[in-house]
């Protein structure tokens, strides 16, 4: 009886393992999608010498959507209109995103769900491709 309840002990502190696996595997694609989309957004920036109003809100809408979060959440830092970058000039973007659940079975290891969270940032330059009239 005893090697029963051993054995059960183990499975429930070995099944934390899969778990965190699945959660990593699922916080990696929506992180991917993510950087799929700035990368959208950066390019048609790059042809614009700015990032436009449209581009920043179909970004945010893209990320809030894909990591089901509202698009407040989503913060983003941009070279904007009154900025705009001539041929060569650099276009500067930040993006931050909060991720939630980074650890599964965060209970069992005694870690709150207020510090089970984090953010994740793209910041990075872009060369600018437009050409001033």
């Amino acid at each position: 009886m005893k090697e029963i309840i051993a054995l059960c002990a183990v499975f429930i502190l070995l099944m934390t393992f899969p778990l965190q696996y699945a959660l990593n595997t699922k916080n990696h694609y929506s992180i991917s999608l993510m950087q799929k989309h700035v990368n959208n957004a950066k390019e048609l920036a790059r042809q614009e010498g700015y990032f436009t109003t449209d581009n920043l809100n179909n970004l945010k809408k893209e990320i809030s959507d894909d990591f089901s979060i509202p698009d407040e959440e989503v913060l983003i830092v941009a070279t904007d209109v009154l900025e705009r970058k001539s041929r060569g000039q650099l276009i500067y973007y930040k993006v931050s995103v909060p991720i939630k659940n980074i650890i599964a079975a965060n209970v069992f290891w005694g870690i709150s769900n207020e510090k089970n969270k984090g953010v994740y940032e793209i910041e990075n330059y872009a060369s600018s491709e437009w050409v001033a009239q």
